[in-house]
């Protein structure tokens, strides 16, 4: 496997406040990396530094061995990602958010694909409702739709099964074990044990700004897991 990602002694400031500390790990072609930490350890922010949404204070990022921020518009064109912030816009339908997205995006055959991918995303009965009047659920599977459409090599996704129901929950674990089959790359944070298990194949574990574990998922037990983030407890 070939690296796609590196980052190489990053850290993070806010003013004084120290969020991430010397971060060093390789993202390789292929791999399924979860990432876990107790809560206010980094996750989020490190995945906001990954996908170009921050900047790091230090250290260098390097995708498939160039400076990332020499390679941005390659990089955002590459992964697809989940965050806190759903970035839509919510006075409009989901069908015009997936057709001004894969517009930006340079999608072809737009119309047959938006509307194949909310069928199958389930929000086809709702697509000309503004997303403002969408339940959380709903507005993560359109988070989701909006993956699908842009069909990224390398997703970046933090806590996506949060606000998701029982069916849609094991919907998309089906799309991200699928996904990862066919070659793609995934880096997930979750506090989804379980569910990262059946799917990841490397995980990290985040602790006081650091990743104190980096470990094969190959035998490795969810109650393994928790231990780890038991003694990590603040």
């Amino acid at each position: 496997m070939s690296a796609i990602l590196s980052l190489e002694h990053v850290s993070k400031r806010y003013g004084y406040r120290r969020i991430l500390d010397d971060i060093t790990f390789s993202l390789d072609t292929g791999e399924f990396i979860m990432l876990i930490g107790n809560n206010g350890a980094g996750k989020s922010t490190l995945l906001r530094i990954i996908s170009t949404l921050s900047k790091p204070t230090q250290g260098r990022i390097t995708f498939h061995g160039i400076n990332q921020k020499d390679s941005l518009k390659e990089w955002r064109q590459k992964i697809g990602i989940i965050s806190h912030e759903n970035r839509l816009y919510g006075d409009l339908s989901s069908i015009d958010n997936l057709r001004i997205f894969g517009t930006l995006y340079g999608v072809e055959d737009l119309k047959i694909k938006t509307d194949n991918i909310l069928q199958e995303t389930d929000l086809s009965h709702v697509s000309r409702l503004p997303v403002g009047n969408f339940s959380s659920g709903m507005i993560k599977r359109l988070m989701i739709a909006r993956l699908m459409l842009c069909q990224p090599e390398i997703l970046i996704l933090d806590e996506p099964f949060t606000g998701l129901d029982q069916h849609s929950n094991s919907w998309f674990h089906n799309y991200l074990h699928e996904f990862h089959q066919q070659g793609g790359t995934v880096l997930i944070a979750t506090h989804q044990l379980e569910l990262g298990l059946n799917l990841a194949t490397r995980v990290l574990v985040l602790h006081k700004q650091r990743i104190q574990h980096d470990n094969s998922t190959a035998g490795l037990s969810v109650n393994q897991c928790v231990n780890w983030l038991d003694n990590n407890a603040v």
